[in-house]
């Protein structure tokens, strides 16, 4: 199964490269009203979450959690943009950034966390590097 046999108000759907700009920008797009995934993902470019998904996840873009997105696993990732829930142990690289409709719980480990007003954050963190 591969990530361009899902469509139309599919669970997954591959969007095509930023054409605009001439960026090889891959996004995976995870969404479906009633969608569920379950399991380890590892995808080497971003990926947008708009259902609910647990198990881990392992991106090497940036992940965004949709308003409608529910996650609950443990994420390794370079950047985080959270709109909707998060629950679960993260390390990002880059910016973890919990906009006013996020709720996050867990544990993170990043070294820029950004925190809107509005949003929601229970748990600890941790720098990456020591300094």
């Amino acid at each position: 199964m591969t990530n361009s046999d899902f469509y139309s108000n599919g669970d997954l759907k591959d969007k095509p490269a930023d054409q605009k700009n001439g960026a090889q920008k891959t996004l995976l797009t995870i969404k479906g009203s009633s969608a569920k995934v379950e399991g380890k993902l590892k995808i080497s470019n971003s990926v947008e979450v708009d259902c609910e998904v647990v198990g881990e996840l392992d991106v090497g873009g940036e992940l965004v959690i949709q308003r409608s997105g529910n996650v609950t696993a443990n994420i390794k990732t370079n950047n985080v943009v959270i709109k909707g829930e998060y629950k679960g142990n993260m390390e990002a690289a880059g910016n973890v950034q919990i906009m006013e409709t996020g709720k996050t719980s867990g544990n993170i480990k990043t070294d820029s966390l950004i925190i809107e007003k509005g949003g929601i954050f229970s748990g600890n963190v941790e720098r990456i590097t020591e300094n």
